[in-house]
C-alpha cells in the first residue's frame, strides 16, 4: 500500500534533539515508530508542504493544502495521510472533508498529544488507524485520534469531529460518539453512517484554485458580550454567531446580537446562526426575533463546519452559493 503523506507541522511530526522539540527534516520519527512497531510495508511518500504551530493554522494555509491534493495527481496512490497539530486539528478537519470529499481516494488526518519518542506518546496508534482507514474506505475524509485513557483509537467523519477540551485533551464528535473505532489491527464501526454511504458520497468539487479572499467572522455569545466594539472590515463577507444551545442569542441593547445583525444587513454582510434543531416546532422569542431581521439559520451542524461551510460558500460564484448552501458535501448536516 502506498499513502501519499502531507506533514503541516505538528507534535506528530517532531522529534526532541538535545533537550529541542524540532521538526522533523525528513521522514517524520512517528513513521519510523509506526513501521517498527507494527512491521507495516506501508509506503510513506512524505512531502513537508508546510511547518508551522497549528495555532497559527489560516484561511491561507487552507488554501495550500486542499489546493495541492486536489492538483497533485494521485493515481498509483491508496489514500492520504496528513499529519496535523491538535489546536486546530478539528477546524482543518472539517474544512478539508468539505473540500476533499469528492476525492477517489481515503483522505485521513491525524495529530499526537506529544512527541512520537514520548512513551505515552499516541503517534503511532493514531498512524496505525490512519493506515487501517486507507486499508478499509474507498473514499472519504476521516479525523484519528487516541484519547487518554482510552484503549482504542476514535476514527471521526471529518466533518463532525469538535475541538478537544482544554484539560485532556480529548476530542468528541458533534454526534455523540465516532464513526469507528481502531483497536488491535481492526475497525469496528459505530452504526452512525453506514459503510455504504461513504464509499457512494459524490462530494463537491469546486472549482481550482480555493482563494479565500471573503473571510468569516465567527463569534461566540456568552453574557456581557459587547457586539458593539465588533469591527466589519471590508474582507469580512459573512459572520457566523454561535448561539448558545437552545439557539438563541441576545437581543437587548446596543451591544447585542440584534445590533449587529442590523449593522451586518446595512453594509451587505449575510448574518448566520448556527446551531438549530431540525426537529423543535418551537423557538424562543429571541431566536423568532433575529429570523425575522433576517438572520439565517444553519441546522444541525458543529461549529467547526458551520465556519469551513460558510467559507468556502462565501469564496464561491454568487449562483452557486445558495446550492452549496443546501447540499450535505460530506456529512456535515447531521
Amino acid at each position: 500500500m502506498k499513502i501519499y503523506t502531507v506533514l503541516t507541522g505538528g507534535t506528530i511530526a517532531c522529534s526532541v534533539r538535545n533537550g529541542i522539540i524540532t521538526a522533523d527534516e525528513k521522514t517524520p520519527r512517528a513513521i519510523e515508530m509506526y513501521t517498527k512497531k507494527y512491521g507495516d510495508e506501508t509506503e510513506f511518500h512524505v512531502i513537508r508542504l508546510l511547518n508551522i504551530l497549528s495555532e497559527n493554522m489560516a484561511p491561507e494555509h487552507w488554501e495550500i493544502i486542499a489546493n495541492h491534493i486536489l492538483s497533485a495527481g494521485l493515481s498509483g496512490y491508496d489514500g492520504i495521510m496528513i499529519l496535523h497539530g491538535s489546536d486546530t486539528l478539528s477546524y482543518s478537519s472539517a474544512l478539508l472533508g468539505i473540500a476533499l470529499s469528492s476525492l477517489n481516494i481515503p483522505v485521513v488526518l491525524t495529530a499526537s498529544d506529544l512527541v512520537p519518542d514520548d512513551p505515552e506518546s499516541n503517534a503511532a496508534a493514531n498512524i496505525r488507524a490512519a493506515v487501517l482507514c486507507i486499508e478499509r474506505f474507498k473514499k472519504g475524509v476521516f479525523t484519528v485520534y487516541k484519547n487518554r485513557k482510552d484503549s482504542f483509537c476514535s476514527v471521526y467523519l471529518s466533518t463532525r469531529i469538535v475541538e478537544a477540551d482544554r484539560v485532556f485533551g480529548n476530542f468528541t464528535s458533534f454526534d455523540g460518539k465516532p464513526f469507528a473505532y481502531a483497536e488491535n489491527g481492526r475497525l469496528e464501526l459505530s452504526g452512525t453512517v453506514p459503510e455504504s454511504k461513504i464509499n457512494c458520497n459524490t462530494g463537491y468539487m469546486h472549482d481550482l484554485p480555493l482563494v479565500f479572499k471573503n473571510r468569516v467572522l465567527m463569534l461566540r455569545q456568552y453574557p456581557g458580550i459587547d457586539l458593539s466594539d465588533i469591527s466589519l472590515s471590508d474582507n469580512v463577507s459573512t459572520v457566523l454567531m454561535v448561539t448558545y444551545h437552545s439557539s438563541s442569542a441576545s437581543t437587548l441593547g446596543n451591544e447585542s446580537a440584534l445590533e449587529l445583525l442590523h449593522r451586518c444587513t446595512k453594509c451587505g454582510k449575510e448574518f448566520f446562526l448556527a446551531s438549530f434543531d431540525r426537529h423543535k416546532t418551537n423557538i424562543y422569542e429571541t431566536s423568532d426575533i433575529l429570523l425575522k431581521n433576517g438572520a439565517s439559520p444553519l441546522l444541525h451542524i458543529s461549529n467547526e463546519a458551520a465556519y469551513a461551510k460558510l467559507l468556502i460558500r462565501a469564496n464561491l460564484p454568487e449562483d452557486r452559493r445558495e446550492k452549496f448552501l443546501e447540499k450535505n458535501c460530506f456529512f456535515e448536516y447531521i
